[in-house]
């Protein structure tokens, strides 16, 4: 099983949303060990509600951050937030109806932690010098 870790490449210049990147890299790990090892639906169901609204408190408080700083990827930030609700909704019935299937699996680790470190290191990043630029 593939895990990610944090690490200072994905720094955002916001010490509250890098400690929030690091939170939802452990509970996406915690979720991805959870299916992978079989644990009981109802962990798993309890991981899934845990992450998913983590992920959207989370990004609220990114994009509040983005339009503080005038940050120029801010829109881009949101459209790509909006995806991921998107694609977490779509796994979280697809588990809600067959449970944790290998299939299902492969395509949580693919897809959301690959768009997660991607995400943090392409766009979040870029509000690192917007931040830094309007620190008093």
């Amino acid at each position: 099983m593939q895990t990610i870790s944090w690490d200072p490449s994905m720094t955002t210049g916001v010490e509250s949303l890098d400690n929030q990147h690091k939170q939802l890299i452990t509970w996406l790990n915690d979720l991805l060990s959870a299916m992978s090892f079989g644990r009981g639906r109802n962990e798993v169901a309890g991981l899934l509600d845990k992450l998913g609204g983590y992920a959207v408190m989370h990004f609220g408080n990114e994009e509040e951050c983005m339009t503080k700083y005038n940050c120029p990827v801010a829109a881009k930030n949101a459209a790509a937030h909006l995806d991921f609700v998107a694609t977490f909704t779509t796994f979280r019935e697809e588990f809600d109806r067959t449970g944790a299937t290998a299939h299902l699996v492969v395509r949580v680790e693919g897809e959301l932690m690959r768009w997660l470190t991607s995400h943090i290191r392409g766009i979040d990043t870029q509000l690192a010098p917007c931040a830094k630029g309007n620190a008093s």
